[in-house]
């Protein structure tokens, strides 16, 4: 399978889907939903989607129009998290996918809003699913957790008060785990759970999916020292002043480690994928990426 060939055709069924699911800019209020669009529609590789969508295949999952709201759903949790990440208050970035944050094009007040009614229409796109109650329970369950105090929002108060200073490398693993890695191990683990699947490929999209996570954010970590804002499509070198992994490790040290994690993460991803090289190709693709 060539890897790249399987995420651009991915990517755009996905992005169909963000489009149908997506209120029309004509729908009152139309600026909001504006806003809305412009941040979801504006780019991204939709790996988190694409993972869910990726365990629930490889688990026995065949309803693939049934699932596909919830992959809209995380990535409006996403797009959420990125717009209110870029505000002033927090990381003050002027650009995101190579276009104007949210709150450069529409005002801090509209971008905040944007990101709210993301969030929430979010769980509007999952409720409103077609999807079998026991399964869509266990998958909210799993979702709320991964993005709340303990998850994305814990780790994130922890990266914006943080300082690369204090090289605290327990501190450091409890930023990545929960602002990144959290959601990643959520997704996986969703979709073994939508494909119905056993304990035990649950247990191990869980576990594979927040080593994804790490990796991937240690690579995000690496990009912002190393990394061309014509290739990142925002400013580089903000994270100079933030516990990260090059700060900690330093450079080469950090690749080692994203790479160890990469290898515990197959370890545990293959009870799912079998002799499918999947896994192996997207963290490869992952850890090679320029952006």
């Amino acid at each position: 399978m060539n890897i790249e060939n399987y995420l651009k055709d991915w990517k755009k069924k996905v992005d169909d889907k963000l489009n149908e699911h997506l209120p029309s800019e004509e729908e009152y209020p139309p600026l909001l939903h504006k806003a809305m669009r412009y941040s979801v529609l504006a780019g991204g590789k939709r790996i988190r989607a694409i993972l869910m969508i990726t365990t629930y295949s490889l688990s026995g999952g065949k309803h693939f129009d049934e699932i596909m709201p919830v992959s809209s759903a995380i990535e409006f949790i996403h797009s959420y998290s990125l717009i209110h990440d870029d505000l002033p208050a927090m990381d003050n970035d002027d650009y995101r996918r190579g276009i104007l944050s949210s709150h450069k094009k529409f005002g801090e007040d509209i971008a905040i809003l944007a990101g709210d009614a993301l969030f929430s229409h979010a769980f509007y796109m999952i409720s409103h699913s077609n999807i079998r109650a026991d399964l869509k329970e266990e998958t909210l369950r799993v979702l709320t957790r991964a993005i709340g105090n303990k998850g994305i929002i814990g780790g994130q108060i922890e990266d914006v008060i943080s300082d690369s200073g204090e090289k605290n490398p327990k501190l450091l693993r409890y930023i990545h785990s929960h602002k990144t890695a959290s959601f990643f191990s959520a997704v996986c683990e969703i979709g073994t759970i939508l494909a119905d699947a056993n304990k035990e490929k649950i247990s191990a999209s869980r576990k594979g999916g927040l080593l994804i996570g790490m990796a991937f954010q240690i690579q995000d970590d690496i990009l912002d020292v190393e990394g061309k804002k014509e290739e990142m499509g925002k400013e580089v070198k903000k994270d100079k002043n933030k516990l990260t992994y090059p700060s900690v490790y330093g450079i080469d040290f950090s690749r080692k480690i994203a790479k160890k994690y990469s290898m515990l993460a197959l370890k545990q991803l293959n009870v799912i994928s079998g002799n499918d090289k999947i896994f192996e190709d997207l963290l490869d693709f992952l850890l090679g990426r320029r952006n």
